[in-house]
Order: structure tokens, then C-alpha cells, then sequence
């Protein structure tokens, strides 16, 4: 019990999220959401004021819409959401069957119920390895991974490794049967309907990827991701970005090769806001 309690007391992104928004969610009028690319691809210190980013590693759109709904009482000057809807995220499995830690520290730090509360997803040391490397990001960098708008700040420029563009070190993200499919095409609905109701503007973004990604990636299922994600802008009135293949961007602004640097971050969430804004006027 006192190492678990000791495991709950260190700091992470997941528990520094939750705190933030409850103190100070009337205050964010742009809500960002989504998996690692929107994780690390926007800015809200460029994208615009009031804006604070939800978005987390390997968060599924389930997740996605248990935190807008979660945080929309206390959303009281809310007009926009922002969530990534890829090739990654459209076709994720549940999360229990590849990182269920992950499930731990939305159960335990966001309140996320969707387990009982004396499962395995109710105890950090359920996961030993996981615990482990929670020491060690916490004694590396006090164990929050973003900056104070929510912003992964640590893929910087300078780490980046050439070897990650290697055919053989390129990620593939393919969907494993069509019931995860449409399962996230569901919440991916329930997003849309939620903000249509609310009145809130809603844009699905497709972040950059490398051309390499992009190669090694299985046409239909680009093809069905753009179809999905018009079908529902259609039905809700949402909007829709597509900058997975913008040749504004080159290999030198991902750390890998579906995830922007600190720069290419920069880069793209200035194009990302004059795109928005390019919409308000």
C-alpha cells in the first residue's frame, strides 16, 4: 500500500492535465485533443490565446470524448475544438490490449470509470514496468513531459535520429477488423454531435507525416480515413484539414517519421492557426 501510494504521489502529464483544467478551464476557449501527433504537433502558445491542449500519447477518441465531456462544465467560454482524426487514431485497438497502464492513469488521475475500482487498472503497480519507468522519468525530468499549456515539449530538433527514417524503422499503423473501425468512427460521431449541439466549432486535423510514413501506409486505409472523416464533417458540420502530405514539410522537421519536432511544431501550429482563422473571417 505505501509503495503504491507513493507511486500515486509523483507527478505526470496525466494528473498535471486534470489539476490545470479544473482550475483553470473558464478560462480556454480552444480545446486541443488527440493522440501523439496532436501531442507533440500543436502549440497552444502559437496556435492561440486561451488555448490548452488534452492531447496525450496513444489516446484513443474514446478518451478523446470522456475528457470533452468530462471538462465541458467548467469549459464556460469554450468556441473550439481541435481534434486529430489519422490514420493512427481511427484505427487504434482499445487500449487494454496494448498499453493498459495507460488505462491506470486515466482511471486513477482524469477519472476515467470504465473499469471497477479494485481491477488491475486501478493499481499503478499492476504494471511493473511501467511503474518502473515512471521513477525514472520522474528522477530525469520531474515526470511531466509537456510544457505548461499541455504542449509534448520533448522532441526537440536536436535529438532527432536519422537511422528512424530507415524503411525498416518506419511505423505502420494498419486496423486490425472493422469492428475497432467503426468503433472509433462511433466516437468520433459522438464528438461531432456534441460540439454541434453545443454550438462549438469543431476541425478534425490530419497532422504532417513524413513521405516515408506515408509510402509504407495502406492506400485503402488513407482513403477510408478521408472518407470517414468527411462523411462525419458532413453529417455535424464540422471542418476538416488534411496536411498529412503538405511538401511544406520536409524530413528535417520530424524527429521520427510521424512525429514533428519542437521546430516543425512551431512551424505547422502557425499554418494550423492561419487556416482557422483563415475560416473565422
Amino acid at each position: 500500500m505505501a509503495a503504491e501510494l507513493f507511486m500515486r504521489s509523483l507527478p505526470n502529464t496525466y494528473k498535471y492535465k486534470d489539476e490545470w483544467m479544473k482550475a483553470n478551464a473558464h478560462s480556454v476557449s480552444t480545446l486541443l485533443l488527440g493522440n501523439s501527433h496532436g501531442y507533440f504537433a500543436l502549440r497552444p502558445s502559437i496556435i492561440g490565446d486561451s488555448t490548452f491542449s488534452l492531447c496525450n500519447v496513444s489516446q484513443r477518441l474514446e478518451h478523446d470524448f470522456f475528457l470533452l465531456k468530462k471538462y465541458s462544465a467548467l469549459c464556460t467560454n469554450l468556441r473550439r475544438v481541435v481534434v486529430v482524426a489519422d490514420n493512427s487514431n481511427l484505427f487504434d485497438v482499445p487500449m487494454e490490449e496494448e498499453e493498459p497502464y495507460r488505462v491506470t492513469y486515466y482511471q486513477l488521475y482524469m477519472g476515467y470509470d470504465a473499469h471497477p475500482q479494485l481491477s488491475e487498472y486501478a493499481f499503478e503497480l499492476a504494471n511493473t514496468p511501467s511503474a518502473i519507468q515512471k521513477i525514472k522519468s520522474f528522477i530525469a525530468d520531474g515526470g511531466i513531459t509537456c510544457d505548461s499549456l499541455g504542449w509534448g515539449r520533448n522532441y526537440r530538433a536536436e535529438g532527432r535520429d536519422p537511422r528512424n527514417f530507415l524503411p525498416e524503422n518506419v511505423r505502420e499503423h494498419r486496423f486490425v477488423n472493422w469492428q475497432y473501425t467503426m468503433r472509433n468512427r462511433c466516437y468520433m460521431d459522438s464528438i461531432a454531435h456534441w460540439c454541434q449541439k453545443k454550438n462549438i466549432d469543431l476541425f478534425f486535423i490530419q497532422t504532417p507525416v513524413s513521405s516515408a510514413y506515408t509510402q509504407k501506409a495502406n492506400p485503402r486505409q488513407l482513403r477510408l480515413v478521408n472518407h470517414m472523416v468527411d462523411s462525419c464533417c458532413n453529417a455535424y458540420g464540422a471542418c476538416h484539414f488534411n496536411f498529412s502530405c503538405d511538401e511544406r514539410f520536409s524530413d528535417s522537421d520530424f524527429y521520427d517519421t510521424d512525429h514533428l519536432t519542437d521546430i516543425g511544431a512551431s512551424n505547422f501550429s502557425k499554418l494550423l492557426r492561419q487556416s482557422i482563422d483563415s475560416l473565422s473571417h
